[in-house]
């Protein structure tokens, strides 16, 4: 098992029930037409959650983990290219981006 030693969560904050549901399908087409780029640049996974806990918040989260600092990096050009595709959907979205390294990865 690869075990990730970088990541981030990016939230995505839509003005609409509708937009969170169109804003995240079209959001993955991109990332899956890029996931071979993304794989080739050391992303290792990417998890999406639908946040419940914040009542007339309509969010998702981006978990995203990397091999190492580099393939972060690496992985930033990627996220500007997929941004430019997503933005053509002119679905507005707010973002918040929060990186850290991984200090302790327990698995059950």
């Amino acid at each position: 098992m690869i075990k990730s030693k970088i990541m981030s969560y990016i939230t995505q904050d839509f003005q609409s029930r509708s937009d969170l549901i169109v804003g995240g399908e079209e959001w993955q087409k991109v990332v899956l037409d890029m996931q071979s780029k993304f794989a080739k640049a050391g992303a290792i996974r990417q998890t999406v959650s639908q946040v419940f806990n914040k009542d007339g918040i309509q969010r998702l989260g981006n978990l995203w983990e990397y091999t190492d600092e580099k393939a972060f990096v690496d992985c930033q050009l990627l996220f500007r290219e997929a941004e430019q595709r997503f933005n053509k959907t002119e679905i507005p979205q707010k973002l918040f981006s929060n990186r850290g390294v991984i200090l302790h990865d327990v698995y059950f």
